[in-house]
C-alpha cells in the first residue's frame, strides 16, 4: 500500500524478529514439532522433538527429515512411521503434516510427531501372538475340532481334513450325524452332552470315519469351554491324546484383556453388547457387567455418525479407522479411530468393534491447523487462510444470488508510529487494531491481515452502502482507542476503502483491487475516512 507516493511497509528487521517469535509458540507443546522447507531441511525443532529423538538442542536444526529416517523404511507422509533416534534405534511416531506460510511468505511445512512407539510395539506383539495361535491350531499334526452347544462343527484344522477326508466347507455348521452313521454319531453326541452338562473333560475310545471311507478306532479327548458371556460355549476335541495342545478359549480372552485398544462384540440382530474388554470399559467409564447387555447405539455421540457407520457396514461389510465421536457414561465426548468387522461367532452374527482413543491427537492436530492458519502477530487469519475463507463466502453469494462486500483498512502513518515509539509498540498497535475490528464485526464476517498494517474484511450478505455503516463504526472505534506507549498513550486513525460484489463473474481478487482503489482515494483526500468505490477511480 502506498501513502502519497511513499511506500509503507514493515522493515526487514521486523520480519526477522517476528519469525522466531512465531516459532517459539511451538516450544511449549508436549509433542514434537518441526518447521521444515519443502525439501525437508529442518529450520526449527521444539524441545519436545529434540528430547524424543535424543538430541541436545539445537542439534536438529539444519538436518533433513531424510536424515531422521531409518535406511530401509518407507516414508509415508501423514501416517505412522519410524524415526531414527540419535543412538540409531527406531521410534514409532504418528506424523501429521500441514502447510505453513512463514512471515516473509516463504512456503514451509509444519510437522507434528506424536510418540506412539509403545502402542505400536504392543499391537505388533498382540498381532504376533494371535497369528501364532492361528498358526498353531492349523499346523498341529493331529486332528482338532471345535463344536458349539448344538453339536455343530464350527472349526476344524488342516490335520482333521486330511485325517477324515472331509472338506471343512462341507462340514462346518453341521452335526456328527451328517458325517457318520446314526449309531456311531449317537455315541459321540452322548459324550458331547455329558461333557457340556458336567463342564468336564472326557477321554474315550470310539470309531470315526477316516479318509478312504474306512472306520478306525481312535482315542478322543474332549473338553468344554465357556463363551465370553460365561455361558457354555461348546467343546474342543482332539483325536489322540493331545489335550495340552488344544486351543484355549481363556488364552484368547487374556490376549484381548492386554490390548491397549477397546474391543466390543455386539449382536447384529438387536445391537446388544455381549462382550467388552477392560480397555473398552475404561473408555466408556462403566463396569463391564453394566456394558454387557446394553445397546451399542447408546454410546454414539449423535445418530448422524452412527448412520455413517451403518451405511459403510451395509456397503462393504466393514469400517476401518473411521473418526467417530463416542460419549462416556457422564456424557462427555471423546474422539476415536473406529474399526468394525462383521463376523459369525458360534452361529451368531455379530459386529466386532475396535476403538482407539484419538482425542488427544485430534485436539493437537486441530490446534496446529489453527496455528498454521493464523497471523502470528494478531491472531486473525493470515493472507492464505483469509483468501480460502473469503472465496467460500464469494461462492455462496454467487450460488444464492446474495450481496457481498469487501473493505480494506490501512493504519494511517504507521511508519511514523514505528519510528517514534519503536517496533514493539507498533506490534501492540496492530494487535489492538485487529481486536478493535473484531469488536465491531459480526461473528461470520471474515477478517484477515494482508501484510504490514493492511487489513481486509469480507462481509457476507452486505451491500456496499450497508458496509459503509459498519466501516464507519470500525473507523470511529479505532480512533477512540488509546494505544499504550513507553511515554504515555497515543491515538491512531485508519483509512478504509469499500467495494461491493459486481455480477456473477466477479472474483475476490477484483473486489479487493477495487477496494484498494477506494482506499487510495481515502488516503488522497486526507486519511481517517471511508470511501466506497466508484467507476473511474
Amino acid at each position: 500500500m502506498f501513502d502519497s507516493g511513499n511506500p509503507v511497509m514493515i522493515p526487514q528487521q521486523g520480519v526477522d524478529d517476528a519469525r522466531p517469535a512465531a516459532w517459539q509458540a511451538f516450544d511449549a507443546l508436549p509433542a514434537g514439532v518441526c518447521v521444515s522447507t519443502p525439501a525437508g531441511e529442518i529450520r526449527h525443532a521444539n524441545p519436545a522433538l529434540h528430547a524424543l529423538l535424543g538430541y541436545p538442542p539445537p542439534d536438529l536444526i539444519g538436518k533433513t527429515l531424510a536424515d531422521l529416517t531409518l535406511p530401509d523404511d518407507p516414508v509415508p507422509e501423514g501416517a505412522e512411521r519410524r524415526l531414527r533416534r540419535r543412538d540409531g534405534s527406531g521410534l514409532w511416531v504418528a506424523e501429521t503434516v500441514a502447510p505453513f506460510g512463514d512471515v516473509d511468505g516463504a512456503p514451509l511445512r509444519l510437522t507434528l510427531f506424536t510418540d506412539v512407539d509403545e502402542r505400536c510395539r504392543r499391537e505388533a506383539a498382540l498381532q504376533d501372538r494371535l497369528l501364532m495361535k492361528e498358526a498353531l491350531f492349523d499346523t498341529l499334526p493331529v486332528p482338532v475340532f471345535v463344536k458349539d452347544v448344538r453339536g455343530q462343527y464350527i472349526r476344524v484344522n488342516d490335520a482333521f481334513e486330511r485325517y477324515t477326508g472331509l472338506d471343512r466347507r462341507d462340514l462346518l455348521q453341521k452335526t456328527t450325524f451328517a458325517v457318520m452313521d446314526p449309531g456311531t454319531a449317537k455315541a459321540h453326541a452322548a459324550q458331547d452332552r455329558a461333557v457340556l452338562a458336567e463342564e468336564s473333560r472326557a477321554r474315550y475310545e470310539e470309531v470315526v470315519p477316516v479318509a478312504g471311507g474306512t472306520l478306525r478306532m481312535t482315542s478322543l479327548s474332549k473338553v468344554s469351554f465357556r463363551d465370553s458371556s460365561g455361558n457354555p460355549g461348546g467343546i474342543v476335541g482332539v483325536i489322540h491324546d493331545l489335550t495340552d495342545s488344544q486351543p484355549n478359549e481363556g488364552r484368547l480372552e487374556a490376549i484381548l484383556e492386554q490390548s491397549p485398544i477397546g474391543v466390543s462384540v455386539s449382536r447384529r440382530d438387536d445391537g446388544r453388547i455381549v462382550f467388552v474388554n477392560t480397555r473398552f470399559a475404561e473408555l466408556i467409564g462403566l463396569p463391564r457387567d453394566r456394558l454387557v447387555g446394553s445397546r451399542a447405539r447408546d454410546y454414539y455421540l449423535d445418530n448422524h455418525q452412527r448412520e455413517r457407520v451403518l451405511e459403510r457396514l451395509r456397503g462393504s461389510g466393514a469400517v476401518v479407522n473411521m473418526e467417530v465421536q463416542f460419549k462416556k457414561a457422564d456424557g462427555s465426548p471423546f474422539w476415536t479411530l473406529f474399526t468394525v468387522n462383521q463376523a459369525v461367532i458360534q452361529g451368531v452374527e455379530v459386529n466386532l468393534a475396535w476403538i482407539y482413543d484419538y482425542t488427544e491427537r485430534r485436539n493437537m492436530e486441530e490446534a496446529l491447523r489453527d496455528m498454521a492458519s493464523r497471523d502470528p502477530l494478531t491472531g486473525i487469519y493470515n493472507r492464505r487462510s483469509f483468501m480460502e475463507m473469503a472465496r467460500q463466502q464469494l461462492a455462496r453469494a454467487h450460488r444464492f444470488h446474495e450481496p457481498l462486500a469487501v473493505f480494506v483498512l490501512d493504519v494511517d502513518h504507521f511508519k511514523k508510529i514505528n519510528d517514534t515509539y519503536g517496533h514493539a509498540t507498533g506490534d501492540d498497535a496492530l494487535r489492538m487494531v485487529a481486536g478493535g475490528c473484531q469488536a465491531i464485526l459480526r461473528e461470520y464476517d471474515v477478517l484477515g491481515r494482508l501484510g504490514g498494517e493492511e487489513f481486509v474484511v469480507v462481509l457476507p450478505g452486505a451491500t456496499a452502502d450497508e458496509t459503509r455503516v459498519v466501516a464507519e463504526r470500525v473507523r470511529r472505534n479505532l480512533a477512540r482507542m488509546p494505544i499504550p506507549a513507553p511515554e504515555g498513550r497515543f491515538h491512531l486513525t485508519s483509512s478504509i476503502g469499500i467495494a461491493g460484489l459486481e455480477g456473477a463473474t466477479d472474483t475476490l481478487e477484483k473486489a479487493i483491487h477495487r477496494a484498494d482503489l477506494a482506499l487510495y482515494r481515502a488516503k488522497h483526500e486526507g486519511r481517517n475516512r471511508v470511501v466506497v468505490y466508484e467507476r473511474g477511480m
